[in-house]
């Protein structure tokens, strides 16, 4: 009876490790989702697109307000598909160098949160993991995205 409850108890002990890491990304999730912080995502998008040799060649076509126009669109158009893992990863990301509590603390109080000082701080750690986690992602993303904004000025 006495080894049984032993290895009951170091299997709870086991579970309840697993659910804290587990509900780490959910409160970072939700963090990310409440608070929008995933939005950079388009912004970020059309940053890296405009440095892209695709992005120069498209306006040496039509002009740089024509493909501005054109790639912002066709990023928008994919925004969509790529939008909840990027929040994925972003949490992640932050489950990674916050603790629970904190992110909690975060979730419900905002910007009052007595930690809200550490999550500006925390972002020299967060960004490259967020980079590492999504560098393949955004890259799939502007691949789909400028390859449809060149074929519209292609002619077929």
């Amino acid at each position: 009876m006495k080894k049984f409850i032993s290895h009951a108890l170091v299997f709870l002990s086991l579970v309840s490790t697993l659910s804290v890491g587990a509900s780490s990304e959910d409160v970072a999730l939700n963090l990310v989702q409440k608070y929008r912080f995933g939005q950079n995502l388009t912004p970020i998008s059309y940053q890296v697109a405009s440095q892209t040799q695709t992005y120069r060649m498209i306006v040496n076509k039509v002009g740089e307000q024509k493909a501005q126009s054109i790639v912002k669109s066709e990023i928008d158009k994919v925004i969509p598909e790529y939008q909840n893992q990027w929040n994925k990863n972003l949490a992640s990301s932050y489950a990674q160098v916050i603790s629970p509590e904190k992110l909690q603390s975060l979730v419900d109080e905002g910007p009052s949160s007595k930690y809200s000082g550490e999550l500006k701080t925390k972002q020299s750690e967060i960004g490259p993991l967020m980079q590492s986690k999504s560098k393949d992602l955004l890259n799939e993303m502007l691949t789909k995205a400028m390859t449809s904004a060149f074929n519209q000025i292609v002619p077929k």
